[in-house]
């Protein structure tokens, strides 16, 4: 048994014993009340995110397209995009110019693109939680607990939503109105496939879940210096789904708004669980 399985194995066990405790319990009623209860800033969200799509996704995309220039042509090799044959030279040229750089920035892209991804965040906030039992920080203890129940409640979000619009994502074709391509798809179009990660867009999973777990130790803290770095986190996170053109700026912020969603209506269900921190070591 290699170390990864090892730790999914150690993560799932201790997600189902904190799903024992109750830490999921009531979500889905609470997150919809939530959503009526916060109506104005769910309708913010859907407006700003509606602008984005219209206004920002191409010209934000197309700042950072050229580090793909290679996907590029992919794309038109597959007939997910079209382009001259004077383009497609001209998108040759730049490849190759291109690849050098190209290499250096995908480390860093893969470094943030594992770190938002659901298993390693998880992982770390296992960890963070471990820490917290072994030291007896209940709050740290609770907090750790409570962005766990984030990982596993914005991932199951996300990902319904994420094939019902089923929009292509930007490194696949610099087409930003790409939604519902199941609907293709049903009437023979093989070329998309809606179950497929470049048919799964929008909204981000990497940022819903990063945004989910800072706002748990956002709201579970009231130290401004882990509530800054929290903020920093989510946002250098998602940031580097849309300067790595697998997003469009628009599934960022819609990812952002439900991310803080889930991880409010999660830390309100908990309220209660408060007590249990009154007389444990819990300094910050």
């Amino acid at each position: 048994m290699n170390k990864e399985t090892l730790m999914i194995i150690i993560v799932i066990l201790i997600a189902i014993d904190v799903l024992r405790e109750g830490y999921l319990k009531g979500f889905a009623g609470a997150f919809l009340k939530n959503l009526m209860k916060y109506k104005k800033t769910a309708l913010s969200g859907i407006v700003i995110t509606i602008f984005t799509i219209v206004y920002l996704d191409l010209p934000v995309a197309e700042q950072f397209s050229n580090k793909y220039y290679d996907k590029t042509l992919q794309g038109i090799e597959n007939k997910a995009r079209t382009a001259t044959p004077e383009e497609i030279v001209i998108l040759q040229k730049k490849a190759e110019i291109e690849k050098i750089s190209k290499d250096k920035y995908s480390k860093y892209e893969r470094f943030f693109a594992n770190q938002g991804d659901g298993d390693t965040t998880a992982g770390t906030v296992v960890v963070l939680l471990l820490l917290g039992t072994l030291f007896k920080n209940k709050k740290l203890r609770k907090v750790s607990k409570e962005a766990l129940m984030a990982i596993i409640a914005s991932g199951l979000l996300v990902n319904i939503l994420k094939y019902i619009i089923s929009r292509l994502r930007p490194d696949v074709n610099m087409l930003p109105y790409q939604f519902f391509n199941w609907a293709s798809w049903m009437n023979g179009n093989q070329s998309i496939n809606p179950f497929k990660s470049s048919s799964a867009s929008l909204p981000s999973g990497h940022t819903i879940v990063s945004v989910a777990v800072a706002f748990s130790f956002y709201y579970g803290y009231k130290n401004k210096f882990i509530r800054a770095m929290a903020v920093i986190y989510a946002v250098v996170l998602s940031c580097s789904r849309v300067y790595g053109t697998r997003h469009w700026l628009s599934d960022i912020i819609s990812a952002a708004f439900l991310g803080v969603l889930v991880a409010k209506t999660i830390y309100e269900i908990n309220k209660e669980k408060n007590s249990e921190n009154q007389g444990g070591k819990d300094v910050i």
